[in-house]
């Protein structure tokens, strides 16, 4: 407020101009003659500018000539040859301007040569290392076989970064092991027994293309007369005497383009990034905007729903020792995001988040409400001082919910290594990212969502295990707005397409991974279960309707990008998304053909029943993951799903959990994750909480429903005299046919055995099995 003050009282001061000012013009100081002014310090100053920007484009073009030069294409081993010639151990290596370059047909990976076929091909993901090599040429040796490629280090074909180290080609493929020529061939069988065994995981998922658009597509330069152009040059002639502190690290000889930076960071003025001579990157906090990219060689849509009932490019998962974890409703408030854009709930939420959402708890007995939204929100705000003893609320526990998560998912995952994590949605709270639904095209993700998203997601899972691994996501209720329908969900669609590990390509559409060594294959259905939440009455539940008119901006439409063009077409929207993922997950699961079927959901465990349970008993459908309710549970009712295994994993700590954590269970349940182990014959479910301890297992068996290709070629069972299908069988030709016509349709006491085994079998009655018709 200061800040405008002083700023409102200088242009009060400030005398009329009558010039048009032109852009980039910053001699226009107010009414002052050439006659009795000096030359003007901001003229030097747009001069000098102008130079340095053209003599740092030729230092940028040299200094990338240099670096290709030095670097020899990748081929400098990093070995010297000033007084003596090339060490043989390195390989086909020849000496070139004192340096030993591997030959043709070779590359250099910690101090060898290793024959070009070994090249990374993709330069992203899990062969990407910490390691730069963009002023020394060559890459590490630490690091294990890595090429230098474009000023960053690689480990080469057939081999992963683990353990923080490239592990060598002949361990990982069975391709060449090491530098050709590097031991005369000696000693190769003894390396290969030192290494550690090929048994554990290897993700060989790609990921998206690494290039990333150098030129920010928001930046730029105001225009004299903007508000951001005075505001820029009255902190400039002004501001820096006046008030020092607003501008740390400038003085008043500080470029115009760093004053204009520093003023896009407070978020005033409506100021752009420059595109250059700006203050220090700071990509976590201040995140360029992103043009969107072509990533495992799917386009970016034109709309968010381009891609409904995608197959997700098959991801190839090798080794034995393969993971999954679950997770949801884990994505805390953001506090004050880029242009002063507040995600803000309680006093102290406006630093950096996450923050949890505080909401409302029930007893977990009783089911009876015991702490309103409003009071939860003040145990947050007041650090506990003001907060009923019956609210639960714990500091240490429910402050950091969402990274005592993480901290049990970054252990757990040192030690297994998960192949990807399935995301059951709400992974931005209170309404989604921050936004308006059609605000920002699909092919740009703007700073402020890549703010969000490094502080609430980027920035906290991470570490080894997790980095670049996939998270197939789908959008929970609040993902959508909460109680709006109009947040900037298409920005978490866009975000696919900048990220190298988020992948939610539409609202519903699938990814099958294909376990090459131990010979299965699963399909992952993902669907959007929001019509939970999209009540037809806009006046009902209006702190959770999507579609409510309480919270919803007069007008709200999201049509111009196909969302819902009102609160009143807003149910019908919902209930035909729900239907056309419903129609596409049940064709695709007739049709299917692999090993197991999962299908990952945002609404809990007990929503549409019979819809799960036809998918169970029909078609095959092995396992049922969802969050939406506030803690860790296997499903209590599976007889209600035909047996479906089903569990609910909305324990992710972005929001309070929804009982009263109790600190002296070790197996409390409230905030945590589940981490599945998967094999051809078995998946394990282990369900871990804020602790990192174990508190519940189960394993899941596969099923084969009645109508899938699988039940096809199935054999067929024979009717055994005395089996319970038999008797049933019996009695219904005998009698059940007579006193209850209408449970046997198109059946009469003449027709054959088999045609009332096969009724049986297709209701999933009586233990009949696959009746043989011929």
């Amino acid at each position: 407020m200061a800040r405008m003050l002083a700023f409102s009282m200088l242009l009060l001061l400030e005398p009329a101009r009558t010039d048009s000012p032109t852009e980039l013009d910053f001699d226009q100081d107010g009414a002052c003659e050439s006659t009795k002014c000096d030359v003007s310090l901001r003229q030097l100053r747009a001069d000098k500018l102008t130079l340095e920007a053209e003599s740092n484009s030729e230092e940028a073009k040299s200094e990338e000539e240099w670096y290709v030069g030095l670097a020899h294409g990748g081929k400098w081993t990093g070995g010297t040859c000033w007084w003596h010639g090339c060490d043989g151990s390195r390989g086909p290596t020849m000496c070139h301007h004192f340096r030993c370059i591997c030959k043709d047909g070779y590359v250099a990976a910690a101090g060898k040569c290793y024959p070009d076929k070994l090249t990374p091909s993709t330069h992203m993901g899990l062969r990407r290392t910490e390691d730069t090599c963009t002023v020394r040429g060559y890459c590490a040796d630490e690091f294990g076989p890595a090429a230098c490629i474009d000023g960053s280090c690689f480990c080469l074909e057939g081999s992963v970064l683990q353990n923080g180290k490239c592990q060598e080609p002949s361990v990982i493929g069975g391709g060449t092991g090491g530098a050709e020529g590097a031991s005369g061939g000696a000693g190769t069988e003894d390396k290969e027994e030192e290494q550690a065994p090929a048994t554990e995981m290897l993700t060989t998922t790609e990921e998206p293309e690494e290039e990333e658009p150098e030129v920010d597509p928001d930046c730029g330069i105001p225009k004299a007369g903007t508000e951001c152009f005075k505001k820029v040059k009255w902190a400039m002639s002004d501001g820096i005497y006046a008030n020092p502190t607003w501008y740390k690290g400038l003085t008043p000889n500080s470029p115009f383009t760093m004053f204009q930076d520093n003023l896009y960071r407070a978020g005033e003025g409506g100021c752009p990034r420059p595109c250059s001579g700006g203050l220090p990157e700071d990509p976590l906090h201040f995140p360029k905007s992103v043009l969107t990219r072509k990533t495992r060689g799917m386009k970016p849509p034109k709309h968010p729903f381009e891609y409904n009932g995608v197959e997700w490019p098959k991801m190839t998962i090798r080794g034995t020792n393969t993971h999954v974890f679950a997770v949801g409703d884990w994505g805390g408030l953001a506090g004050t995001l880029p242009h002063n854009s507040q995600i803000i709930q309680y006093t102290g939420g406006q630093t950096m988040g996450p923050h949890t959402m505080g909401r409302y708890r029930t007893d977990a007995k009783t089911h009876d409400l015991s702490c309103s939204t409003p009071e939860m929100s003040d145990c947050f705000g007041t650090n506990g001082t003001n907060c009923p003893a019956r609210c639960g609320w714990l500091k240490d526990v429910d402050v950091p919910a969402q990274h005592l998560v993480a901290e049990q998912m970054i252990k757990r995952a040192r030690a297994n290594n998960p192949d990807y994590l399935l995301n059951v949605g709400d992974n931005f709270y209170w309404g989604g990212v921050f936004g308006k639904c059609g605000a920002t095209p699909m092919s740009k993700v703007n700073d402020v969502t890549r703010a969000q998203f490094n502080w609430v997601f980027e920035n906290v899972y991470k570490g080894p295990g997790l980095d670049g691994k996939p998270w197939l996501s789908v959008l929970g209720n609040h993902d959508w707005g909460g109680r709006e329908m109009d947040a900037a969900w298409d920005q978490q669609i866009a975000y696919t397409w900048v990220s190298k590990r988020w992948v939610l390509p539409a609202p519903y559409w699938m990814q099958t991974v294909d376990y090459v060594d131990q010979g299965f294959t699963v399909e992952i259905f993902m669907i959007d279960s929001n019509i939970e939440d999209a009540d037809e009455d806009t006046s009902a539940n209006p702190e959770h309707n999507i579609c409510g008119a309480l919270h919803n901006p007069p007008g709200a439409s999201c049509a111009k990008i196909g969302g819902p063009s009102s609160i009143q077409e807003c149910h019908d929207w919902f209930q035909k998304l729900w239907d056309d993922g419903a129609a596409w997950a049940t064709t695709k699961l007739q049709k299917s053909e692999a090993d197991w079927q999962i299908m990952v959901t945002h609404f809990p465990c007990g929503h549409k029943t019979k819809f799960y349970k036809e998918l169970h008993l029909k078609y095959g459908l092995d396992l049922l993951v969802t969050g939406h309710a506030h803690y860790q549970l296997m499903y209590w009712s599976p007889e209600k799903l035909g047996g479906l295994t089903c569990f609910i994993t909305g324990g992710g700590g972005g929001i309070t959990s929804e009982n009263n954590v109790e600190l002296d269970d070790p197996n409390d349940h409230q905030y945590g994750f589940f981490d599945l182990t998967m094999t051809k014959d078995l998946i394990t479910i282990e369900s871990i909480n804020w602790r990192g301890n174990v508190i519940n297992t189960e394993t899941v068996e596969q099923y084969t429903g009645t109508d899938t290709r699988k039940a096809e070629l199935e054999p067929c069972v024979a009717l055994e005299p005395g089996s319970k299908c038999y008797k049933s069988v019996m009695w219904a030709m005998k009698d059940g046919v007579y006193s209850n016509p209408e449970w046997f349709p198109g059946l009469k006491s003449s027709s054959p055995v088999a045609k009332f085994q096969e009724l049986f079998y297709k209701q999933h009655k009586n233990e009949c099995g696959k009746p043989c018709l011929d």
